[in-house]
């Protein structure tokens, strides 16, 4: 009874998804339809990318903080300068925000170069890692993020952090080349150290990137996904069917067993009983059904050969008595 309870309940469950995979796909296509119905503007051709600086949280002992910043993109390559902080007060105020547009979103790279001094003589402070810009625009919807971004120094004066270790496996493996060719090795000389320098970040960015995408990318996105829940919907389904089957089979197991129990069971070899003998019919219903009963020959082939008995019995009249039918002559 578990098992069977188990079954059912891996049925309902499997019958649920395909519901819910079927609302999606609903859904999904009255998107859609609506894309379709209100696309065609130029607003929304092409996608954008928003990009602000909001804070600027420098390392400890720098006194000065980067005021100015290079955005540069890789697809398409173009750069964008920022030349003041984000101010939630005035949010279209110029410098405080640039704006890229058809972007490339499977290889868009975004890197920010700081600057400080005047506009006039600007000193480059460092740069930053290039972020991919994918998991934020995969979505196909309108997103927003903030994102710290370091910026490392590209001086050589920057502090480092600095690691050494020894090649002892390069040493072991030297000495056992000087043994099998049967020169001895002088001196236990170390190998050379090596040395991992880690660069501190001179200040971290909070950035606010906004992806605004265009219809087409709304549509492959939902595209995309209508494709995902298609799949979902046919693996319920037939994971359901498997659900059904397992229950049929469940529940002929227990018919089973009820009957081995004492149950009604239909005896082996019941078809092969030879039927009870008929009965003799007397002979007066035996003469009445063969002459005028309603199986007769009377009465199956009388209506049909009547015409042809009429016709005949006319036509024999006609030929040798038809004198009888004449006119008398005229007097």
């Amino acid at each position: 009874m578990s098992s069977s309870s188990d079954e059912k309940s891996a049925m309902e469950e499997s019958r649920l998804e395909v519901m819910e995979c079927e609302k999606e796909i609903q859904s999904i296509k009255s998107s859609l339809k609506s894309l379709t119905s209100s696309s065609g503007g130029a607003e929304t051709s092409n996608n954008s990318l928003q990009v602000s600086v909001h804070k600027i949280n420098a390392s400890g002992e720098d006194s000065t903080a980067p005021g100015t910043f290079k955005v540069n993109l890789s697809s398409p390559i173009e750069e964008r300068t920022i030349t003041q902080l984000f101010d939630p007060l005035d949010p279209t105020a110029e410098g405080g925000i640039v704006t890229f547009e058809q972007l490339e979103t499977s290889n868009a790279l975004l890197t920010i170069e700081a600057f400080s001094g005047a506009d006039d003589a600007l000193v480059k402070v460092g740069t930053s890692a290039a972020h991919d810009l994918l998991p934020l625009c995969q979505d196909g919807e309108k997103s927003s993020s903030t994102v710290e971004i370091a910026i490392v120094s590209e001086s050589s004066g920057e502090p480092v952090l600095e690691s050494k270790e020894s090649d002892e496996w390069e040493d072991a493996v030297d000495e056992e080349k000087a043994e099998d060719e049967g020169v001895a090795k002088e001196g236990d000389a170390q190998s050379p150290t090596k040395e991992a320098k880690l660069q501190l970040p001179l200040c971290t960015l909070s950035v606010q990137l906004e992806y605004t995408p265009s219809a087409n990318d709304k549509r492959d996105s939902l595209y995309e996904k209508l494709n995902e829940v298609s799949k979902r919907k046919a693996a319920a389904i037939e994971k359901l069917r498997q659900s059904a089957a397992a229950v049929n089979r469940a529940k002929m197991a227990e018919s089973d067993e009820g009957k081995g129990k004492g149950g009604n069971v239909v005896k082996a070899g019941f078809l092969n009983k030879s039927k009870p003998e008929a009965k003799a019919v007397p002979f007066w219903k035996r003469w009445y059904e063969k002459t005028i009963g309603p199986q007769s020959m009377l009465w199956v082939v009388g209506p049909i050969a009547k015409n042809y008995v009429i016709f005949i019995g006319c036509s024999v009249f006609f030929h040798y008595k038809g004198d009888l039918l004449a006119l008398p002559p005229p007097v």
